[in-house]
């Protein structure tokens, strides 16, 4: 079946969607009313459950295929119902067989001498006290508005999926902006971090050196910071993060969502800080790395709900 004028525009100007919502969709064929109820949870794939009421089996696999042309992750539970017409009395309930089911029971509680609880509903699940249907085929017409059903389901879905996709790319795009500021606030005290040391270093040798009776060899001393800024640098750090930010922006304004880009990236983002975090040696460049740890980790939680 060929998808509906919304569904097409949708696709077309989609960017990030939510893997959870819900979406409902009619259609009718005569006197019978198909109903579709699907309902999308996370999941790191695509995970489809169909459940169709009685000749409605026979279209379960064109209904995945539809909803997998649509629809790349999440757990999806699917329900198709038929109403009205025939299709209310395609299951009918054996009199006779309930009956003898009854009179079993009411001869085992006398016989065991213990007494009798049995409700309708506990019968009713038993082999043969349901009948199945005796015709099962299901006419093109039906077929056709069955599966118009389940579009308008997907379609209402994927709706549904899309708004909160949109709030989840804006609440990312400002968690990025404070990312690219703590950056900044990293890249502007670096060299500052290396200056206090030099001059922390300088007076600790002097003073020692003083008690000796030496003198403080400014080349020692120049290796030594030296030594400590390699150790300390974290330029090619900060130059990825930057890389990874850009990256990331472009995948929020991409055509099509990409969970599983995002989420690989996240995991970038928190290596490079991590790295950052090992490397600095000092208190307000640490406060900062633990800063963009928390947002993060919180990008990390929102990127799990997209698809």
């Amino acid at each position: 079946m060929a998808a509906s004028a919304e569904s097409r525009l949708l696709r077309e100007t989609q960017l990030l969607l939510s893997m959870t919502g819900q979406g409902q969709g009619r259609s009718q064929c005569g006197a019978v009313e198909i109903t579709t109820e699907v309902r999308a949870v996370n999941n790191r794939h695509l995970k489809l459950q169909t459940r169709a009421a009685g000749r409605l089996h026979a279209v379960e696999s064109q209904v995945e295929s539809l909803v997998r042309s649509q629809v790349k992750r999440g757990s999806l539970q699917l329900n198709l119902q038929m109403h009205g017409g025939a299709a209310d009395s395609e299951y009918q309930i054996s009199a006779p067989v309930l009956s003898e089911y009854m009179r079993q029971c009411q001869q085992a509680s006398e016989s065991l001498g213990v007494s009798q609880d049995v409700k309708l509903s506990d019968l009713l699940s038993l082999p043969g006290v349901v009948a199945e249907p005796q015709n099962t085929e299901l006419t093109d017409e039906l077929k056709q508005k069955t599966l118009e059903s389940v579009q308008a389901a997907v379609d209402c879905l994927n709706q549904m999926r899309k708004t909160e996709g949109a709030s989840i790319a804006t609440e990312l795009q400002s968690q990025l902006s404070r990312l690219e500021e703590l950056t900044d606030t990293i890249e502007a005290r670096a060299p500052s971090v290396v200056e206090e040391y030099r001059e922390r270093l300088s007076k600790r040798l002097t003073k020692a050196l003083e008690e000796v009776g030496a003198e403080l060899q400014e080349a020692d001393l120049v290796r030594e910071v030296l030594v400590m800024a390699d150790k300390a640098d974290v330029r090619e750090e900060l130059v990825r993060l930057r890389s990874h930010f850009e990256q990331f922006s472009s995948l929020l304004d991409s055509p099509e969502s990409q969970g599983r880009k995002l989420d690989f990236l996240i995991q970038e983002l928190f290596r490079e800080t991590n790295t950052i975090g090992s490397k600095c040696g000092d208190a307000e460049m640490a406060q900062r790395v633990v800063d963009m740890k928390t947002v993060i980790e919180q990008m990390r939680e929102q990127v799990q709900n997209v698809e």
